[in-house]
């Protein structure tokens, strides 16, 4: 199997993984944002179906074997092939006390065929372990979005990606051959591939991308924003369920929106003292929830760095003034957000040392890749090799210059891959 298509197939999965407990919201600005189920807060009786709880079910085996089960069951209708039909088809369901599926039905539907095929996949889903809630079994909505898309070509030709498609990440072309298995798929935002066919596409494509684009082309978006938000109760569950709600779900907002949320956290930091002695920097990822009146509560931190950081954080988050609530068709959420509050001292250069730039050269498997390119994007699981060379004498600099050319004075990051099975 060529990497490329172990690619897609790996993406493509994982996204549907990271859909089963997202939802996307409607938003003023260009990046794609996700909701995911967090919290029930809302009372309850035996009775309840819980959007979350203490301890979620468990397909068998785990994730890896529910993206298996789905990879090897879902099916691409022949009427919706012959239509050129596709989309993605979202299927709610209970897992019950029983860890039994149950009550599926289509909340976003594309066309009978495809609907029906997301129901029947489903149906066939094995039983799971189910939820507890203190202690107790207890039933649980489940949210699968369900993506079908057409890539046979309408001419005699079968086309797939290959090793001469092109790539292009946030409008960039990446050099010829390049390895999209170095990908991390969760630092991605959305990934589209544009078939050379029929011959009119083609010949667009070749037009707007140059001759590489010949054998079609892998879109990629990168994410650009660290600021997530999760639906923290089941009120959306009703909005969605009855069909009557059609509207995407309005983000909480900070007071003027995000530039003004990062400059706020930025201004509001007291560097801690020991922090600072130790020249300790980060970024401290804090969650807190926004209430139908934008007040904020139950702030937590989820991805710390350091004691001291950590509790700074804290204390800006929970100073923060209150924010527009999220909502929903005219009805207000409760919604949690995570965002990033980031310590950084201003050192001198003698302190601060070599830092990645823009103009660090950055070599995937000897081949250059664009300035734009950003190793945080790479999944290193897949890497055989990351060496880092820093210009920290003059000697070394002009070693790096003489092997790696003039912009070797600001670094040269060297990627290698593995070998990728024929």
């Amino acid at each position: 199997m060529n990497h490329f298509h172990s690619f897609l197939k790996y993406v493509s999965f994982s996204l549907v993984m990271i859909c089963i407990f997202s939802f996307p919201l409607s938003t003023n600005a260009r990046t794609t944002t996700q909701l995911t189920y967090i919290e029930d807060l809302q009372t309850q009786n035996e009775d309840s179906i819980y959007s979350f709880v203490e301890k979620m079910p468990e397909f068998p085996g785990g994730e890896k074997a529910l993206v298996a089960f789905l990879n090897k069951t879902i099916a691409y209708p022949d009427e919706a092939q012959k239509k050129n039909e596709y989309g993605k088809v979202i299927v709610q369901f209970v897992i019950s006390k029983n860890g039994k599926v149950e009550n599926a039905k289509v909340v976003k539907s594309i066309s009978p065929s495809l609907d029906n095929e997301a129901l029947h996949v489903i149906s066939l889903l094995p039983d799971w372990t189910p939820g507890e809630k203190d202690g107790q079994k207890v039933s649980v909505y489940r949210l699968i979005p369900i993506m079908f898309q057409n890539l046979a070509p309408k001419d005699s030709s079968i086309w797939e990606p290959n090793e001469k498609t092109l790539v292009v990440i946030d409008d960039v072309k990446m050099p010829a051959n390049f390895n999209t298995n170095i990908l991390n798929s969760e630092k991605l935002a959305s990934l589209v591939l544009l078939q050379p066919f029929p011959k009119e596409e083609k010949s667009k494509l070749m037009s707007k991308y140059g001759r590489q684009a010949a054998d079609g082309v892998i879109l990629i978006t990168s994410k650009k924003s660290e600021i997530e938000y999760a639906y923290a109760d089941t009120l959306i569950n009703k909005l969605t369920a009855t069909g009557g709600c059609t509207e995407e779900t309005i983000k909480p907002e900070f007071q003027g929106g995000e530039t003004k949320l990062m400059s706020y956290i930025a201004d509001s930091i007291q560097y801690p003292f020991v922090a600072k002695r130790t020249k300790t920097q980060g970024k401290v990822f804090v969650q807190f929830l926004v209430n139908t009146s934008g007040k904020i509560s139950k702030s937590k931190v989820v991805r710390p760095v350091d004691y001291f950081l950590d509790k700074e954080a804290l204390r800006v988050v929970n100073a923060m003034p209150d924010w527009i609530p999220g909502s929903k068709c005219g009805q207000k959420l409760n919604i949690f957000v995570t965002v990033p509050v980031i310590f950084k001292l201003e050192l001198t250069a003698e302190e601060k040392g070599w830092e990645r730039n823009n103009k660090t050269v950055i070599l995937l498997d000897g081949v250059r890749l664009p300035s734009s390119f950003n190793p945080e994007w790479v999944n290193y699981a897949q890497l055989t090799s990351y060496q880092v060379l820093q210009p920290s004498t003059k000697e070394i600099t002009k070693k790096l210059v003489s092997q790696y050319g003039r912009d070797a004075v600001n670094g040269v990051i060297l990627i290698g891959t593995k070998q990728i099975e024929k």
